[in-house]
């Protein structure tokens, strides 16, 4: 294992933690009304943003808020996944055992939250396309009237966006980081293997 693999990986991992941030700070689906303008309704990872030309029309969302408990938990479960993402920098060649498996803690880390930011990404679509369709009668993806009231019909264009499609490939980024970690790095040297040896046993 050389000092520039393990700089490899670590810019790598840190690669995949921007991208991470930049898709949950991005909107995931927005709603284009024709009467009003573009993303009038956006859905971003903790909860609904409308935007103020949609005005009086909001009551067409009655009951269509995400729950309060939602913001707070997804925003907790994105803090955790961070961390996890440092501490796979820190942890180097540590490993982690249940009973006769063993496996390197930094590879866990890393491979777990790739697993996890790609299924919290599925239940989050599969979440909004249910209320969607529950609410407003409305496509995930597509275009569909609507009627506003006082004889305003009009279109509503629905898309999933970049952000969300972004959560894939941090993901899958990671997942992949997780496999491939031991060729990033490179093979241990023996006088290489005493030191990281020494580490463990330091920081056990």
């Amino acid at each position: 294992m050389s000092n520039s693999g393990i700089w490899k990986f670590n810019v790598l991992v840190t690669v995949a933690a921007v991208l991470m941030l930049v898709s949950w700070l991005l909107p995931w689906w927005t709603a284009n009304i024709e009467a009003l303008g573009n993303d009038v309704v956006q859905i971003h990872p903790w909860g609904l943003k409308v935007d103020p030309r949609l005005g009086g029309f909001t009551i067409f969302l009655k009951g269509a808020a995400m729950p309060a408990w939602l913001a707070p938990s997804v925003w907790g479960y994105f803090g955790l996944c961070m961390i996890a993402l440092l501490l796979s920098l820190c942890v180097r060649e540590r490993k982690l055992g249940f009973g006769r498996l063993k496996m390197q803690l930094s590879r866990l880390l890393v491979g777990s939250v790739g697993i996890s930011y790609i299924v919290a990404a599925v239940i989050a679509i599969v979440y909004a396309s249910i209320r969607l369709k529950a609410f407003f009668d409305t496509p995930l993806q597509g275009r569909k009237p609507i009627d506003l009231g006082e004889a305003m019909r009009t279109y509503v264009n629905t898309s999933l966006l970049l952000g969300y499609y972004l959560t894939y490939c941090a993901g899958f980024l990671l997942i992949a980081l997780a496999i491939l970690r031991q060729k990033v790095i490179g093979e241990l040297k023996p006088d290489a293997q005493e030191g990281e040896r020494d580490r463990t046993k330091a920081i056990s």
